[in-house]
C-alpha cells in the first residue's frame, strides 16, 4: 500500500492551554506516516515548554522564533506558517493552529481523495466549530469540487486551513502573500484554485476552537478583516470575476455600522484612496448632517471609484441628489462623460446621466 508521508504544520502563538490537546489530535491519526512542525511566534505564555515536551516524546521538529513577526513594523524573513511550510518534505501538507483539533481520520481520508484525484491541489472536508464552553456549534461550510477559483474570489473562502490537505508540489509552485497579510487562508485557497481544482468530502475532519484569545473575540476584528479582504482582493484586481467580487463587498460593508468612525479614519491612513471607505464617511456624515464633510466623501469616492464597478454610476446618481448648485452638477456631468464614455451606452450609466441632467 502507498502511504505517503504528511508534514503537519502547527502554527503557535500564546495558545498554551490548547496545544497540548492540539498535538495530542495530531497523533491520534490513523494516518501514521507523518512528520510534525511547529513553529511558535515568540509566545509569551510558555507554550515552548509544552512544545519542547512533544518534541522529546515525538521527535516533533520545532521552530522557536524569538520575535513575533506580526508585531515587527519591518518584517523580517518569511511568515512562520510559511517559514514552516517550506521545512515541509511531505507529499501532503496539513494545517492546524495551536488551539484547534483534527478527528482520527481527517488525514487518512484526504490522502485518499488526493491520491485517487492527482490533479487536484486541495481537498478539504466539513469543520465545526468548538465554542468556548466546549460545545459544538455549525461553521458555514461551503463545498466545491473542480474549479472552485471563481466562486472563491467572488464569495469569499470555503473554508479554513484546519480542514484541508494540500499538495505540497502544488504549493511549491506558488507566489508568495503580502506580507502584511494576517489571515491568509483565502489567499492561500485562491492561489491554489487558480492552478488546479479541489476536491472535497463533506464529512467533519476538524473542529475549529473560538475563544477570548483567537480573531473572533479581537477588539480590532472588523478593521483587521477589511484590511485582509480588500488586500487580496487588491492582487487578483486583474481579473474579470474582480468586480463581482468587489460588488459583494461593496453591499456587505453598506451599512457603514460594520466598521466604526474611528476604524473607518485608521484604514484610510493606510488606504487613502479607498473608494469605499470614503463612502462610509460619507453616510456617517451623511446621517450627522454634516454637509461639507458629506460632499467631499462622496466625491472622493467617486474620484477613486474604478470605472468596471456597477456601483460608480450609483455614485454619480446619489451626488445628483446631493450636490445642490448648478455648478457643480455640471462639473460632475463632464467628469462622468469623461470618464465612462465606453460604458454610456449601458441602461445604468444611462439612468445616471439622465439624473444629473435633470437638475
Amino acid at each position: 500500500m502507498n502511504t505517503p508521508l504528511v508534514s503537519v504544520i502547527v502554527t503557535s502563538f500564546n495558545h498554551a492551554k490548547f496545544i497540548g490537546s492540539a498535538l495530542d489530535s495530531i497523533y491520534a491519526q490513523t494516518w501514521k506516516n507523518i512528520e510534525v512542525i511547529v513553529v511558535d511566534d515568540a509566545s509569551t505564555d510558555g507554550s515552548q515548554k509544552i512544545i519542547k515536551k512533544y518534541q522529546i516524546k515525538h521527535g516533533v521538529k520545532f521552530i522557536e522564533r524569538k520575535d513575533n513577526y506580526y508585531t515587527d513594523k519591518i518584517k523580517q524573513g518569511e511568515k512562520p506558517i510559511i517559514q514552516a511550510m517550506n521545512c515541509a518534505s511531505g507529499k501532503y501538507i496539513a494545517v492546524v493552529d495551536s488551539d484547534d483539533l483534527i478527528l482520527p481520520e481527517k488525514i487518512e481520508r484526504q490522502v485518499g481523495l488526493l491520491e485517487a484525484n492527482p490533479d487536484c491541489t486541495l481537498c478539504y472536508g466539513g469543520i465545526e466549530v468548538l465554542t468556548s464552553d466546549g460545545k459544538l456549534a455549525p461553521y458555514p461550510n461551503v463545498f466545491i469540487n473542480g474549479d472552485a477559483f471563481s466562486r472563491l474570489l467572488v464569495n469569499g473562502n470555503c473554508g479554513l486551513y484546519i480542514g484541508s490537505l494540500i499538495r505540497r508540489s502544488s504549493y511549491v509552485e506558488l507566489e508568495r502573500s503580502h506580507p502584511d497579510l494576517v489571515q491568509e487562508d483565502w489567499d492561500m485557497f485562491l492561489r491554489l484554485a487558480k492552478i488546479g481544482p479541489f476536491v472535497c468530502d463533506p464529512r467533519t475532519v476538524a473542529y475549529y476552537r473560538r475563544h477570548d484569545n483567537n480573531t473572533w473575540y479581537r477588539q480590532d476584528k472588523n478593521t483587521l478583516m477589511y484590511r485582509n479582504r480588500m488586500m487580496i482582493l487588491e492582487s487578483w484586481c486583474d481579473e474579470p470575476e474582480w468586480p463581482d467580487a468587489m460588488a459583494l463587498r461593496w453591499k456587505h460593508y453598506a451599512n457603514h455600522e460594520k466598521l466604526t468612525h474611528e476604524s473607518i479614519n485608521e484604514l484610510l491612513l493606510e488606504r487613502p484612496n479607498d473608494s469605499l471607505l470614503h463612502y462610509l464617511l460619507f453616510c456617517i456624515f451623511l446621517e450627522n448632517n454634516e454637509i461639507a464633510l458629506m460632499k467631499k466623501h462622496l466625491l472622493l469616492s467617486i474620484s477613486y471609484c474604478d470605472e468596471r464597478l456597477s456601483v460608480l454610476p450609483i455614485l454619480y446618481g446619489i451626488a445628483s441628489q446631493v450636490l445642490n448648485t448648478p455648478i457643480e452638477l455640471e462639473i460632475l456631468i463632464q467628469d462622468m462623460e469623461s470618464r465612462i464614455k465606453e460604458f454610456q451606452t449601458q441602461p445604468c450609466y444611462q439612468s445616471a446621466l439622465e439624473k444629473l441632467k435633470g437638475y
